[in-house]
Formats: C-alpha cells, structure tokens, sequence
C-alpha cells in the first residue's frame, strides 16, 4: 500500500468517527469531553471493567478537579451515577445510567457487534500489531510523526 492509500484509509477512519461521534452527540444531546467521558465509561462497561475519575483524569490528560466537575454535571443530567467500589467504601464507581446505556446502545446501532467481529477474527499477536499501529497513528497525529 502506498502512503497515498495510507493517508486515504486515515481520512476514511476519521470521517467514520465523526460521523459515529455525531450520531451520539445528537442521541445523547452532548458533545466535547462529555462525549469522551461517556464513550469512555461506555467501552469500560462492555470489557467489564470498573472506571473511577482517576482512570478518566489519565485518559482525558485534565486535572482531577477538571474531570469531577465533568463527571459532576454528567450525573446532574442524568447520563451517570456513583456506585459505592465494595472493596474501598471511600471510593467509588462511574457508570453510565440506565437511560443513557439505552441511547448509547442505540446510537451506536450494530457498531459494537461490527467491531467486536472483525476484532475477535484476529489472533492475538495481530490485536497486539494493531494496537502498536493505532497508538502510533495517535502519537503522529496528536505530537508529529514519532521518530523510529
């Protein structure tokens, strides 16, 4: 594949998520980091795993603070609660709300099922190739192209 195919399928990637990204936006009536805090929460809860704001304050790259205040408002709208974590009663848990898991799984349709399908037909030393690639494309996107 030459870099013109290259360049291609990465703007054909983008486009899909805007355009996945808008669909959500207009179901859930939010858009900039909101969105990212629920899509966030949102894939954690399909693998099963628990999100606390210290997870999103690494992920979003904001201050604790910062990412409260956003997980504070979110719950205020309704599109998440705080469940106690029962092996630390001093901590706890983000999850989306019923409702919002409701809108979410609409908008996003039959994607999940897509990509889990395409997802679990590789092996898992081309899940492990593929995550390289994506946090390189991230990383040239995000800082310039890394240097090899």
């Amino acid at each position: 594949m030459n870099e013109i195919d290259l360049t291609a399928a990465v703007t054909r990637l983008e486009a899909a998520m805007g355009a996945l990204r808008g669909r959500l936006r207009d179901r859930l009536g939010i858009s900039g980091t909101d969105l990212t805090v629920l899509q966030y929460v949102a894939r954690a809860e399909a693998a099963e795993r628990k999100v606390r704001v210290k997870d999103l304050v690494s992920h979003l790259g904001l201050s604790g603070p910062a990412v409260t205040g956003t997980v504070d408002r979110l719950e205020r709208a309704g599109h998440l609660c705080r469940v106690p974590n029962p092996d630390d009663g001093r901590s706890r848990f983000i999850e989306l709300t019923p409702a919002t898991e409701r809108s979410y799984a609409s908008a996003m349709d039959s994607t999940n099922e897509h990509l889990h399908e395409l997802l679990s037909s590789l092996s898992e030393r081309e899940r492990a190739k593929y995550v390289r690639l994506i946090d390189r494309v991230v990383e040239a996107l995000e800082y310039g192209a890394p240097t090899p």
